[in-house]
């Protein structure tokens, strides 16, 4: 069966004690129109001068969802069927907020349109391809009975996994009765990491099949569509390492490096650089078997650039 999800049934917090906003069978389809990050707290165009953010109201979670016959110990699969975003999108870097907020402590905000399929134009000749996923997808994890949006939890929630689009399947523990799944924070694109707080946060419409499995998992699992990277692995990548005993510092060390390489070779002034680091870089874990010592590294696909 399919159902469509009222698109003003929204929360802000996981919520136990929250009427289900849809019931729906083992196996059954729900389509729903998801706001975006901020929703009526910006118009398209606006800048960092024109916004306040209401941090309460900031993620508008659609749901609850009640799978029957979901019960703790069981396993929810999660198959995203469809994903579409809307006609455009914002990115922010938000002062204390980010990887480096000591080296940007200035608000930013922009907003791109995304009516070209399938890419998006962040600087000047800088065009990243879109990957939409959804950057909030959950179960309630049981206890406490209420817990804020943000940050992840034993039943998932603002994980920020850019690898969910489309095709693709998660797979939740489930910690309470009917499982309450909740969904959100759509996202048009984003680089693993989303170093500087947000991706291209934008409205999607989505179709997501639920299926209730009779076995337990210790964490949430997931499968992709085709391999992790979403952009063009044709044209190579250009890297950066961050080698240090603390791995926050390792991950800084190796996006400041990229940021001054996109700069140095490119052109693209400290904030496209930051930017294009959240939307289309991936920090990774290089090694981590010389004891003490982490090596992260950073990588941006050449396609995008200039």
């Amino acid at each position: 069966m399919e159902h469509v999800l009222d698109a003003a049934s929204v929360h802000h917090d996981w919520d136990r004690g929250l009427e289900p906003a849809l019931s729906i069978a083992s196996g059954d389809v729900v389509h729903a129109e998801l706001r975006m990050t901020a929703h009526e707290q910006l118009a398209e165009g606006a800048t960092a001068a024109d916004v306040t953010f209401d941090a309460d109201r900031l993620y508008h979670l659609a749901g609850p969802i009640r799978v029957e016959g979901a019960r703790p110990g069981d396993t929810l699969r999660v198959d995203v069927l469809e994903l579409e975003p809307g006609e455009w999108g914002w990115v922010a870097i938000l002062p204390g907020l980010g990887l480096l907020a000591d080296d940007f402590p200035d608000p930013m905000v922009r907003t791109y349109s995304l009516r070209e399929p399938g890419v998006a134009e962040i600087a000047p000749g800088v065009r990243i391809p879109t990957a939409p996923f959804l950057g909030t997808m959950g179960v309630h994890p049981g206890e406490p009975a209420k817990v804020s949006a943000m940050p992840p939890h034993r039943g998932a929630g603002n994980i920020d996994n850019r690898h969910l689009t489309a095709g693709s399947t998660l797979w939740l523990p489930v910690w309470c009765d009917g499982a309450l799944f909740s969904c959100g924070d759509p996202h048009a694109a984003q680089g693993d990491g989303e170093v500087c707080v947000t991706g291209i946060e934008c409205p999607m419409r989505a179709t997501l099949r639920f299926t209730v499995e009779p076995r337990t998992i210790g964490a949430p699992r997931f499968q992709t569509a085709g391999r992790l990277l979403s952009v063009s692995e044709d044209a190579g990548h250009l890297g950066t390492m961050g080698i240090h005993a603390d791995l926050m510092e390792g991950a800084r060390i190796a996006v400041r490096e990229m940021i001054a390489l996109l700069g140095a070779e490119h052109g693209l002034d400290p904030v496209d650089a930051y930017v294009a680091c959240s939307l289309a870089g991936d920090l990774k874990i290089l090694e981590i078997v010389d004891a003490g010592t982490w090596n992260v590294g950073f990588t941006m696909p050449r396609s995008i650039l200039p």
